[in-house]
């Protein structure tokens, strides 16, 4: 600390011509201490008035003397209590000017000052950034920059790329610092620059992907980045830079312009950078690193996954059932790998979202491929993100109506059915009960195997009452809804007819010998359904506030009132008192709504005791004033019911 204390009094007494050797003596002394005999150090040479010395140094005429002083106070400014005292002393101002010296050294000694000045500066008023931008700092740097990316390659110049940039990254974060929409146009450019001149370089890439970064974080930047489209320079950072950290950034900054920006999927889907994203994952697959790999791979995944999402950017990849990476995509369900299996199934069903691929796919096996993979997966041990992301791309698969009877032959039941019971986690239960009832719309075998597993339908019903998952409670009552309706062999013949007539093709005949086994066939199972008390679920789902869920409830009561049991089920339920009046009295549902209702409500006054229960206040009310609805089918029905009561 004396050899400080004399080292700093002789830099003030040549205060007025300061030589380069007084500040090299000083960083020799600060540099032989360590640790928190440093940070000392650093703290008596600012309270003793180094930093006015810094900046007389700053103005002079010798470029090593400048270089020194600047090098001086960027050691003082690795010490945050230091950092408010560099600029309060003005000194700021003076390394500013410094970024536009023709030396290396200075620009290059200015710059770590700045740059460790700006480091987590915790005052925001008169902070480091804010300082260093009053000072015009900004447009020095970009400058520089400039400068810097032409000059020969060297040690000294590659060493003033890299501080530069370093600099950059520490004034741009977590600070809207420019402030100046053409500066920010000019140095977007810049950084493009260096991505096309560095982009194989282990350091400089990541400080710029980072700033890029801290431009899209405020909305004029993101704007200025996208409207730039680096695509060409991300996809080549991504195929040629062998550095994982680099490449990690590259992937996150990727992610960050791709979310929410449907114009940035469709360029970054067009641009190759998928393509690019792939070729990172092959080579991390063929020389795996244990630490760096596994977040490279599914950072990468997710990526992929992100970019499909966008319609345009899902059709481009699709590439009518040929693009490349729609290809690999397909090869990484049968991956060694869980996480290139999740993306695949994720992806498989991004690409089911089109009907067109969605046919497509069917016929060329994926949905066998899918549950193959299932099949390996499908009880409570097997991984939930799997099971998730294939159910996920079966069920995108099985809406079209064409693929619903291939899905069946090719054993999706066998499959699906095992984990009804089996599993416990509700996001996966939820996805694996969509996927059965879409699987089971007018397909009436299929809806009776389902309706004909009583474990299956137990379950069920205990999840038409969970509180736990929302999700879960709706699509298991749905679910029982749909068993009942699909499972009814006049429902089978009217989607039947109804496809016909969509296809403009004649229909046959129906078999009535077919047509009675299957009505045999179909009460069995309803029987079944109400015994395992299904009844309940299915009057309160009356109650929904989505009418389309009201609608498939009426339909099924009304199948299960064609029952004794069902009847006799339907009129101990205490729910039926203040649903039914409920819907009756809604009057922003369509008539077909109240058609299905009313049916249920007629079929079941046929059972005396219910009848009885259906004697109250609100039904007739509810009734009695759909008797002069405006659609004589409503009208009709509810005169019929209102006599009754």
């Amino acid at each position: 600390m004396e050899e400080l204390t004399a080292g700093l009094e002789k830099l003030r007494v040549a205060s007025s011509d300061p030589k380069p050797d007084l500040f090299d003596q000083l960083l020799r002394q600060l540099n032989t201490l360590g640790g928190d005999e440093k940070n000392s150090g650093c703290e008596s040479l600012v309270s003793g008035g180094i930093l006015p010395l810094c900046l007389t140094a700053l103005q002079s005429s010798s470029p090593d003397t400048q270089a020194r002083s600047a090098e001086l106070v960027a050691e003082l400014a690795k010490v945050e209590s230091c950092r408010v005292g560099c600029v309060d002393s003005g000194v700021v101002g003076g390394l500013v000017g410094g970024l536009g010296s023709t030396d290396t050294n200075v620009a290059l000694q200015a710059c770590r000052a700045l740059g460790n000045i700006c480091y987590e500066h915790v005052c925001v008023a008169e902070g480091g950034r804010v300082s260093v931008v009053g000072a015009g700092g900004a447009g020095k740097l970009v400058g520089l920059l400039s400068r810097a990316a032409s000059l020969p390659d060297n040690p000294d110049n590659h060493h003033l790329r890299l501080v530069s940039t370093g600099f950059l990254l520490n004034l741009l974060n977590s600070y809207d610092t420019v402030q100046d929409d053409a500066l920010e146009a000019t140095l977007v450019g810049v950084l493009c620059e260096y991505l096309d001149k560095y982009s194989d370089d282990p350091d400089i890439p990541t400080h710029v992907l980072l700033s890029l970064t801290c431009l899209a974080d405020t909305e004029v930047g993101r704007g200025l980045v996208v409207s730039r489209d680096i695509t060409p320079q991300l996809v080549r950072v991504l195929k040629v830079n062998q550095s994982p950290e680099v490449i990690e950034t590259a992937l996150e900054l990727v992610s960050n312009l791709a979310d929410n920006a449907e114009d940035v999927k469709t360029q970054m889907a067009e641009g190759g950078v998928c393509q690019a994203v792939m070729d990172v994952v092959r080579r991390h697959r063929e020389s795996p690193s244990p630490d760096l790999s596994p977040p490279i791979l599914k950072t990468a995944t997710d990526l992929i996954v992100l970019i499909l999402v966008g319609d345009e950017s899902m059709n481009t990849l699709y590439g009518g059932g040929k693009g490349p990476v729609y290809v690999e995509l397909l090869d990484w369900l049968n991956a060694d790998l869980e996480d290139l299996q999740i993306a695949g199934a994720l992806a498989m069903g991004n690409f089911a979202r089109s009907d067109a691929h969605c046919i497509q796919m069917v016929e060329r096996g994926i949905a066998g491929q899918l549950l193959g993979v299932l099949a390996g997966h499908n009880s409570g041990e097997g991984d939930i993100r799997l099971q998730h992301a294939l159910l996920s791309a079966l069920r995108n698969l099985s809406i079209a109506r064409q693929n619903k009877p291939v899905l069946v032959e090719q054993g999706a039941l066998t499959v699906l059915l095992p984990m009804a019971t089996k599993i416990e986690t509700f996001p996966v239960v939820f996805k694996l009960l969509a996927t059965l009832r879409m699987i089971i719309d007018g397909q009436v075998d299929a809806a009776l195997k389902v309706g004909s597993e009583i474990g299956v339908v137990e379950r069920l019903v205990v999840w038409t009452a969970t509180t736990d998952h929302p999700g879960v409670q709706g699509e298991s009552s749905r679910l029982l809804a749909w068993i009942i309706k699909n499972s009814s062999a006049s429902g089978a013949q009217t989607s039947e007819v109804k496809e016909g007539e969509a296809k403009g093709a004649e229909t046959e005949k129906p078999d009535k010998e077919k047509l009675s086994k299957l009505a045999e066939s179909g009460g069995k199972v309803v029987s079944a359904l109400v015994a395992a008390g299904c009844v309940v679920p299915l009057v309160a789902m009356l109650g929904s506030e989505h009418a389309v869920m009201v609608n498939e409830a009426a339909v099924a009561l009304a199948v299960v009132a064609g029952t004794d049991a069902g009847r006799e089920a339907a009129a101990a339920t205490p729910l039926l008192k203040t649903v039914a009046p409920q819907v009756l009295r809604n009057t922003y549902l369509p008539p077909e709504i109240l058609v299905n209702t009313l049916t249920f409500l007629t079929t079941l006054a046929t059972h005396e005791k219910a009848l009885e229960s259906m004697k109250t206040n609100e039904m007739r009310e509810g009734v009695a004033v759909l008797s002069s609805h405006a659609s004589d089918h409503v009208k009709s029905l509810a005169q019929d019911l209102k006599a009754k009561l």
